[in-house]
């Protein structure tokens, strides 16, 4: 470690050295001790001569810590000064948290210093033999090879042992989306059934391809229902069993969303069944307090929760007797596959889909939703059939 600054406290005996140092993580630091000097040249002395021996004091633990350090022990005080550091979302930790313990079940008791290529690998191998998903592998992947590098950078190892280990291919999600009729039988008991913020959110997703948590941190202030648009800013995430309001994770998140004439109708109703609300309780529903209001929330100000969407929906799914794509009941999630997946079929162009849909780049929306449409491919075999008819024909 080094001392980047040291000064002396006090104008008179007993002089105070402070020593001053940047933490792994980046956060500044300070270490205080009392001199022995009674005179200021003298505690000058003493204080060059002090910050020597604790820099000697810390290289000597270093080469300790190097020495017994497991890959448990430098994951976790990894992870924790991370989570100080407060550059990370609370649910991003939380994540790493989780994917640690895989780390931890086959190579937490390795030594740091020790772990190699191989280990990584028969690790890695192995946690994919006991049926952990190829993305789960990956993300764990991806953290101990961080972790191992900004181990690197503060001389705790030489070299990355991960650098040389390629993490396990991902295997392409199919969206399990709604097709066409399905999608239509739903949006028909949308139409008749109840107003209820739940219908609504449905209706949102299938118009929007809004996430869960975004759906859930929509507020008044982010819809124009005279321009039919609507701006997500915000979303409602987890953390440790408890919910919580935070800006998107990216700059492509935070975006513009078209309203359709039949969602922009239900918004209508929402909007001034909450201002009724807010009458019969005696509170005047101003701009001001409906702009805070969330759009599914309720008029004490509170948000929807994403879990609050998700038992309903398999309800309703059920007994629509809906299946995606894929042979499976929809998620809730995949009422924003549909969404992208139908808006792709009827000729909207991928990056405005992809901007819609808050993704980073088209290519992202292509690599997932190009095989999406069974029916396209049927059309486009049957084009096909038609033409190479017509030339053997010829």
């Amino acid at each position: 470690m080094h001392y980047t600054n040291a000064f002396i406290r006090g104008k008179k005996a007993p002089f105070r050295g402070v020593f001053k140092y940047k933490d792994a993580s980046g956060e500044w630091r300070q270490t205080v001790r009392t001199l022995k000097a009674q005179g200021i040249a003298e505690a000058k002395r003493e204080l060059a001569e002090l910050r020597l021996e604790l820099e000697d004091e810390h290289e000597r633990e270093m080469e300790v810590a190097k020495a017994t350090m497991t890959v448990d022990d430098y994951l976790d005080s990894y992870i924790s000064d991370l989570d100080r550091s407060r550059s990370l979302e609370r649910s991003t930790i939380n994540g790493y948290r989780s994917y640690a313990k895989y780390v931890s079940n086959g190579l937490g008791r390795v030594r740091l210093s020790q772990l190699n290529a191989a280990q990584v690998q028969a690790w890695e191998a192995k946690l994919l033999k006991d049926g952990l998903s190829s993305v789960s592998v990956r993300k764990a992947h991806v953290l101990l090879k961080s972790a191992c590098e900004h181990a690197v950078q503060t001389d705790l190892i030489p070299k990355n042992p991960l650098v040389s280990v390629k993490p396990p291919k991902l295997e392409a999600p199919m969206p399990n989306a709604l097709d066409d009729r399905r999608r239509r039988a739903l949006l028909t008991y949308l139409d008749a059934a109840a107003e209820t913020p739940f219908n609504l959110a449905v209706l949102m997703a299938l118009c929007t391809g809004m996430r869960e948590g975004e759906l859930c941190g929509l507020r008044w202030a982010d819809v124009d229902l005279r321009g039919r648009t609507l701006w997500v800013r915000r979303s409602v995430a987890r953390d440790n069993g408890k919910y919580y309001v935070k800006q998107p994770k990216t700059r492509s998140s935070i975006r513009d969303v078209p309203i359709p004439r039949v969602l922009a109708a239900k918004l209508k109703a929402r909007r001034d069944a909450q201002e009724t609300e807010l009458i019969v309780a005696g509170i005047t529903p101003s701009d001001e307090r409906m702009a805070q209001m969330y759009v599914l929330g309720g008029v004490d100000g509170s948000y929807m929760k994403p879990h609050g969407l998700w038992r309903p929906w398999k309800e309703l799914a059920d007994s629509m007797g809906l299946v995606g794509t894929q042979g499976r009941r929809p998620t809730f999630h995949d009422l924003r596959h549909t969404f992208a997946t139908f808006a792709i079929t009827e000729g909207i162009d991928v990056k405005t889909v992809s901007s819609i849909l808050g993704h980073a780049n088209a290519a992202m929306t292509l690599n997932i939703y190009a095989s999406a449409d069974a029916n396209a491919k049927q059309a486009a075999a049957a084009t096909i059939d038609e033409v190479m008819e017509r030339r053997l024909s010829g």
